[in-house]
């Protein structure tokens, strides 16, 4: 399977330690920077990935991608909600988060279904998080997948509660677009069950 992420540092270095940390035996798992924050960058990244994908099968080459997700923010609107037509359209599996991938870092703490309105409002709360941990601040270079291990189960059972909520409290039939929301659980749960066939 093949990643596309938003950027060089958080993403990216988030999915490589889990990558790292779950030591897949039946599943390999590339990921890669997308070049920019602009969500339509990411999918059209991941989609020329794609279009090389479907020429190596036809070659009949074994290094072939069966699924392919991009993860990026959704704090511009605009654009966000073309990069989730578009990958439908291409059959990628958009992971988005809104307003920025921060907040499934927060989910790890606690629960909340309280609207953000720009990234840095979940990295203030990311940070007075941290500080219990005794981690002075938020750093997008830092490891944060073996800062927040520990606490995954917490995240992922947040994640799925903050979903349900959208859809059974708010009525919000298009959860991809509900503040805040995230899907970084549901590639995270299928990497774990990738583990899991061993």
């Amino acid at each position: 399977m093949l990643i596309v992420v938003e950027g060089e540092e958080t993403e990216y270095n988030y999915f490589k330690s889990l990558k790292t940390s779950l030591q897949l035996k039946t599943t390999t798992v590339e990921v890669v920077p997308g070049k920019g924050g602009d969500p339509l960058v990411i999918v059209e990244t991941a989609n020329k990935w794609r279009l090389r994908n479907k020429q190596q099968k036809q070659k009949g080459r074994e290094v072939t991608y069966d699924k392919i997700y991009c993860v990026f923010d959704g704090d511009k609107p605009t654009e966000y909600k073309q990069a989730l037509e578009q990958a439908k359209i291409y059959g990628i599996i958009a992971i988005p988060s809104i307003p920025c991938f921060e907040f499934w870092f927060l989910l790890h703490y606690k629960y909340t279904a309280k609207s953000f309105e720009k990234c840095k409002d979940v990295i203030y709360q990311l940070n007075s998080e941290l500080k219990k941990d005794g981690i002075k601040d938020y750093d997008k270079a830092r490891d944060m997948y073996s800062v927040l291990e520990s606490k995954l189960d917490q995240a992922i059972a947040n994640a799925q509660r903050l979903e349900k909520y959208h859809l059974e409290e708010q009525q919000t039939f298009n959860i991809d677009c509900a503040n805040p929301s995230t899907k970084v659980h549901q590639l995270v749960k299928y990497l774990q069950d990738q583990k899991a066939l061993i």
